[in-house]
């Protein structure tokens, strides 16, 4: 059990609202934090690389002026990034000054996969956390993870982890190894984390036909709610975290926490229904978290795929083509150097996927 109540919903700081520069709106971001805080939101969730490594400046400047007892602040070692065993204390250290604490509630090893998690064992990052965590600065030790069932059976068996952090959503637990997941924490009594409750928001403006099902059955504007809802609903869940961008975004999630849909048989056939419009369409099942940037090449990788995304979605080809029309970097300039597959969470073929984008723009 983690050492402090959770709320329901968490507010993930990796897709705060940004100025024209590409930099937080610190205004923006802190009237939303506000918000979420004064309506029992008291999970924040952040990482060293979220917003170009502002995130943690941000999230520690927008909580400093509430009493540090009355919210939980997580925040990652960024496995991926570490050089040498020396940079992990010297990352963790620049952490806590960064978020203006003298403890983590809960303290993450970032993006755990099979190629991470053997440099966390190289390095003894582990190690070096669990001291942290004798000494105080830890309140709980966990990791996010991507990668397969039998990967997560050798990352727990390591050490007594206080938490797991899981990509969870109605579309992965159906297409995908999620619900092995979900069974492995549940049966050695690991509280869980959800991350990517939306996928990135595509289960919020997926196939058109999938949201005209929602809107039929809920309303309009509810594919957010449904989405989430049915994150609140899997057993072993504590706190489900949502990258919001905008006031309305924490206003719709806070109102879906207080009163979520409820997950009955009529849910059951709204999301069937969604799942077989989404299998019908060949979009790329990218969750825009940027781990893949920058590119070497100069690519967009996220933006390239939402566009493809966009394109297979909608059917507007003239949007599509002038869109990549603008981009100076195009699919087809990518250079096969494999950096962005060992950094995708969903083990995406991008050389591949940029080939066939590029060839799909060609025949138009």
């Amino acid at each position: 059990m983690l050492k402090k109540s959770t709320s329901l919903l968490g507010f993930g700081c990796m897709r705060l609202p940004q100025t024209p520069e590409g930099k937080i709106d610190y205004e923006h971001a802190q009237k939303m934090v506000d918000y979420a805080y004064e309506n029992g939101v008291n999970y924040f969730d952040t990482a060293w690389n979220y917003h170009n490594e502002e995130s943690e400046l941000f999230i520690g400047q927008a909580l400093k002026k509430y009493p540090r007892d009355s919210f939980i602040l997580a925040t990652k070692m960024p496995v991926f990034k570490l050089e040498n065993p020396e940079m992990t204390a010297t990352v963790f250290n620049r952490q806590l000054e960064k978020c203006q604490v003298e403890y983590f509630d809960n303290y993450l090893c970032h993006s755990m996969n099979r190629d991470s998690w053997q440099k966390a064992k190289d390095f003894k990052v582990v190690e070096y956390l669990t001291e942290q965590k004798k000494l105080g600065k830890i309140k709980n030790l966990g990791f996010s993870f991507h990668d397969s069932a039998d990967q997560l059976e050798g990352i727990l068996d390591y050490t007594d982890w206080d938490f797991v952090q899981l990509q969870l959503n109605y579309y992965d637990v159906a297409t995908g190894d999620a619900q092995q997941l979900i069974d492995i924490c549940n049966k050695r009594n690991i509280p869980i984390i959800v991350m990517e409750p939306i996928r990135g928001g595509f289960l919020s403006r997926c196939v058109p036909a999938a949201i005209e099902k929602i809107d039929a059955a809920y309303g309009k504007n509810k594919a957010s709610s449904l989405a989430l809802s049915y994150v609140f609903n899997i057993p072993g869940v504590e706190v489900t975290l949502s990258g919001m961008s905008c006031m309305d975004h924490v206003v719709d999630n806070v109102n879906t926490a207080k009163n979520p849909i409820p997950m009955d048989e009529k849910a059951k056939e709204v999301i069937d229904g969604v799942l077989a419009e989404i299998k019908a369409f060949k979009t790329v099942p990218c969750t825009k978290c940027a781990y893949c940037m920058p590119c070497p090449a100069g690519l967009d990788i996220p933006g390239i795929f939402a566009l493809y995304n966009d394109f297979k979605l909608f059917g507007n080809k003239f949007a599509f083509k002038r869109e990549m029309d603008k981009m100076e970097v195009k699919p087809g300039d990518c250079i096969s150097c494999g950096n962005c597959m060992n950094a995708c969470p969903q083990r995406l073929e991008i050389p591949q996927l940029m080939q066939d984008i590029q060839a799909e723009f060609d025949a138009l």
